[in-house]
């Protein structure tokens, strides 16, 4: 995009007062992407639902509608220097903006996925949140996540890899559907799942499960589908529509 598209694009960005969302194109609409997709770090969740992106900030967590001029293709929270900053990819014009009042706007092509550190293209190479190149992967990736040891990981065809400075180096030929961060890493299962040194927490479809570094379950509470992931102590959970849920490390339901 040359610079005086992407100040125009910047300007509608800016000039919007309520979510108008258009048609992306087909090619940023990956297959297979998750109806539901949310990040969720120390000051709160963010989620991309239908197109549209809405910001929740701890300790409130009162509900804003982020106002796009497109469709957006992925949502994530960049985590640098104990300073959390929601971005939302633009993929059909190619750039990232800062979901903020005052919004920044970085040029980066087709992003399909946005971790704590980078931005993934839909070739699967990537770009930081200052503009640098980065190694990334060949190929889209299916699901992203930066690792509690600061590292970069994706999803791809039913392979896990790490993602660092020499490209992809594959870890598993047998990656589950949804992949998540643990304290040494990543790791996949078969649902939506969520780690802290309290325990890891999954929900099953039908329950929000507690499990212990061994597997065994210590607690779990009927909820429905969504996602699950900590703000701080808390574990909070996502359901389609927007509906937000909040449980103390040992399941315990609480109103922020």
């Amino acid at each position: 995009m040359s610079r005086p598209a992407l100040l125009v694009a910047a300007a509608l960005l800016l000039a919007g007062c309520t979510p108008t969302v258009s048609p992306a194109r087909p090619s940023t609409v990956r297959p297979g992407a998750p109806a539901l997709q949310a990040s969720f770090s120390e000051s709160g969740v963010l989620w991309l639902e239908g197109g549209r992106v809405t910001l929740a900030r701890a300790p409130a967590y009162r509900r804003v509608s982020v106002p796009l001029q497109a469709q957006a293709t992925a949502v994530g929270w960049q985590t640098a220097n104990r300073t959390d900053t929601p971005w939302v990819a633009l993929g059909a014009v190619g750039v990232l903006v800062t979901a903020d009042a005052r919004p920044v706007v970085l040029q980066a092509g087709r992003v399909v996925a946005l971790t704590a550190t980078r931005a993934y293209r839909e070739d699967g190479s990537t770009v930081s949140y200052d503009g640098t190149p980065g190694a990334g992967l060949l190929g889209t990736p299916d699901a992203t996540v930066t690792g509690g040891d600061g590292l970069e990981y994706a999803t791809q065809a039913g392979k896990l890899y790490r993602v660092d400075s020499g490209g992809q180096t594959l870890l598993s030929t047998a990656a589950l559907p949804y992949l998540y961060a643990t304290p040494g890493g990543a790791a996949t299962s078969n649902a939506p799942t969520a780690v802290t040194a309290s325990g890891s927490y999954t929900l099953t479809g039908t329950a929000l499960e507690r499990r212990d570094a061994a597997g065994v379950l210590l607690a779990s509470v009927p909820h429905p589908p969504g996602v699950v992931g900590a703000v701080g102590p808390l574990i909070v959970t996502l359901q389609p529509g927007g509906t937000l849920r909040f449980f103390a490390p040992e399941l315990r339901e609480l109103t922020p």
